[in-house]
């Protein structure tokens, strides 16, 4: 089987533009809401901004570690218990019913044991640190320029 080009994990320095990239305009969204608060809240400009970057950073950790985790992965697996889960996985389309689009029923308990080792996930891991990042700005700017 042939992995599709979405599988193939470039280097970090061919990765690392995109996530500043992301990371620029995360940061751009940040100031931009951090200035809406602080013109229709009593805060100052810079609290607001503050506030927003320690939200941002508290999501994104806890988003990263979830998926780096596998606990995403969990979770499917406990509501495919009690719904009865019918998923597609890369490995089945080796199966030709998966390939003509037919679903095929996975065992809860193998996608539990799936979710309990989960992959490299490198993208998880950069989004903890952005969330880090985010939480020490937010405590600087507090900091040093909060009333």
């Amino acid at each position: 089987m042939t992995e599709s080009p979405e599988d193939i994990l470039l280097p970090l320095r061919d990765r690392f533009p995109d996530y500043l990239a992301t990371f620029g305009i995360l940061w751009a969204a940040i100031v931009a809401t951090g200035l809406a608060i602080g013109a229709f809240t009593g805060a100052s400009l810079v609290e607001g901004i503050a506030y927003v970057a320690l939200a941002t950073g508290i999501a994104l950790m806890l988003a990263g570690g979830a998926s780096g985790g596998g606990y995403t992965s969990l979770g499917m697996g406990a509501a495919g218990a009690i719904f009865g889960s019918r998923q597609r996985h890369d490995d089945d389309f080796d199966d030709a019913e998966v390939r003509r689009g037919r679903m095929k029923r996975i065992d809860a308990q193998e996608r539990l044991r799936r979710g309990l080792r989960p992959e490299k996930n490198p993208r998880a891991f950069w989004q903890v640190i952005a969330g880090a990042i985010n939480l020490a700005a937010s405590i600087a700017l507090l900091i040093n320029f909060g009333s």
